[in-house]
């Protein structure tokens, strides 16, 4: 969604998603960043290496919160 669309849903209080996971380009809209972040790391450990999880601002701009790029799951699981 563009930020425009996102920013004028959130004022007229149609919009109800805080975050975002992005999982190669396709989007999970989210209101608990538990279950984001839950979501996040399931895709990671699936073996995804494009996933961001994002919280969607008031002004409708998203801040990046995790990047599966800053994180190397793949040693982590194979030293325990």
């Amino acid at each position: 969604m563009c930020e425009l669309v996102i920013k004028t849903a959130k004022e007229n209080g149609d919009f109800m998603y805080n975050y975002i996971v992005w999982v190669g380009g396709c989007d999970n809209y989210y209101k608990n960043f538990l279950i984001a972040q839950m979501d996040f790391y399931n895709w990671v450990l699936k073996g995804y290496d494009d996933v961001f999880l994002t919280e969607i601002k008031k002004d409708g701009t998203e801040e990046v919160l995790r990047n599966s790029e800053e994180y190397n799951f793949k040693e982590r699981k194979n030293n325990g």
